[in-house]
C-alpha cells in the first residue's frame, strides 16, 4: 500500500485492520489481547476499527502481545554507522562561527 498518498486516519485504520487480522490468526479475543496487554477493551476495538488513536506505548504493548514488536526494526531502517575518524573529519569541515 502507497502510504505517501495517505490521509493519516486512512493509514491508522489499515494499522488497526492489520493488527485485527494477526490478532485473529493467533485465535485471540479482543478481550484476551486487552487483559494480556492491559489495555483496555474499548480502546483495542476502537483502534481495529479505525475509530480511535492509540499512543505509540499503547501500540508497543500490543504489539508485544501479538509477538511482532521486532517488526518495529522496518519502521526505522539502521543507518550503517560512521567511524569516529570519518566524524571529526565532516566536524573539521564544516564552517565556524566566528565569536566575539
Amino acid at each position: 500500500m502507497k502510504y505517501d498518498i495517505l490521509l493519516n486516519q486512512d493509514i491508522l485504520a489499515d494499522l488497526g485492520k492489520k493488527l485485527r487480522e494477526h490478532r485473529l490468526n493467533q485465535n485471540l479475543s479482543s478481550k484476551k489481547l486487552s487483559q494480556k496487554s492491559g489495555v483496555s477493551i474499548r480502546t483495542i476495538i476502537g483502534f481495529e476499527r479505525g475509530e480511535k488513536n492509540i499512543s505509540l506505548k499503547t501500540l508497543i504493548e500490543i504489539l508485544r502481545v501479538l509477538k511482532l514488536i521486532n517488526n518495529l526494526n522496518e519502521l526505522i531502517p539502521q543507518l550503517p554507522t560512521i567511524s569516529p575518524i570519518k566524524m571529526m573529519k565532516i566536524e573539521k569541515n564544516k564552517r565556524k562561527r566566528v565569536r566575539e
